[in-house]
């Protein structure tokens, strides 16, 4: 009977010593873990200041000192803000562009000075297979008269929405 006690306190003993090894590692596990702070908590609603207009204009890109660097691209978007275009290069955040937008239902452009906020890839790829990106455009300058032109045009289209 002593024997039986002993063996039962041995294997009490043991249940808590693996109590004690599993309770250190969880915690261990935890301090190990990578932790953020967050800064503000995102409640849903929409951050943008203008609203987004699914559009496709054809589109002229200039980098700003690169002279030869003209290029043509379309948009997938446009507000009063900017624009995201479809691009078959990836431009670095930060880049000046300048951009000749063609207005629809007129023979005239807009000329923009822009600077790149954001590129990304594209999952799909272009008919011959080439790479495709997009890229947040945030307009700094609109170059007057045509600049009167586009936000025009981009105002109508706040009315056709709610027409």
């Amino acid at each position: 009977m002593m024997f039986l006690i002993i063996e039962l306190l041995f294997i009490l003993l043991l249940a808590m010593i693996m109590l004690m090894l599993h309770l250190n590692e969880r915690t261990s596990v935890k301090k190990s873990l990578p932790r953020a702070i967050m800064e503000e908590y995102w409640d849903g609603r929409e951050r943008r200041k203008h609203v987004r207009f699914k559009k496709n204009l054809e589109v002229i890109y200039i980098i700003k000192n690169r002279p030869n660097s003209k290029k043509e691209s379309q948009t997938i978007d446009i507000s009063e803000g900017g624009m995201k275009l479809l691009l078959d290069e990836k431009l670095a955040k930060g880049l000046i562009l300048d951009l000749i937008i063609e207005l629809p239902y007129s023979k005239r452009t807009a000329e923009v000075e822009c600077e790149v906020v954001w590129s990304e890839d594209v999952k799909e790829k272009d008919s011959s297979g080439k790479r495709l990106f997009h890229a947040g455009i945030m307009f700094c300058a609109i170059k007057e008269p045509s600049g009167r032109d586009l936000i025009n045009y981009i105002r109508s289209l706040l009315f056709d929405l709610k027409a």
